[in-house]
């Protein structure tokens, strides 16, 4: 099964990544140090985790309406969108 969106006409599909080294990993309530192993498999659960909210975020609103209206500039009352990202995707819902 591939996690890809189908790309339309027009579109660019772009990857965004952060560089970490994990040694080790501790429980925080009883203070055990995990097994590379066990450690290995909670960061992929968690990435599995993420992947599908991302995905899932990203399939219902990065769409050719949606991302027309934040390049407008302007909201649906015709206000400036504000400079900054997160604020102007919260007024355009």
């Amino acid at each position: 099964m591939s996690r890809k969106l189908p790309l339309h006409t027009g579109e660019a599909a772009r990857t965004a990544c952060a560089r970490a080294v994990l040694r080790s990993g501790v429980v925080e309530r009883t203070g055990e140090v995990l097994a590379p192993a066990v450690l290995a498999e909670r960061v992929g659960w968690c990435i599995d985790m993420v992947a599908g909210m991302v995905g899932a975020l990203l399939s219902e609103h990065w769409n050719a309406t949606d991302v027309d209206a934040l390049g407008s500039g302007v909201d649906a009352d015709g206000r400036g969108l504000p400079s900054k990202a997160w604020m102007a995707l919260r007024r355009l819902g």
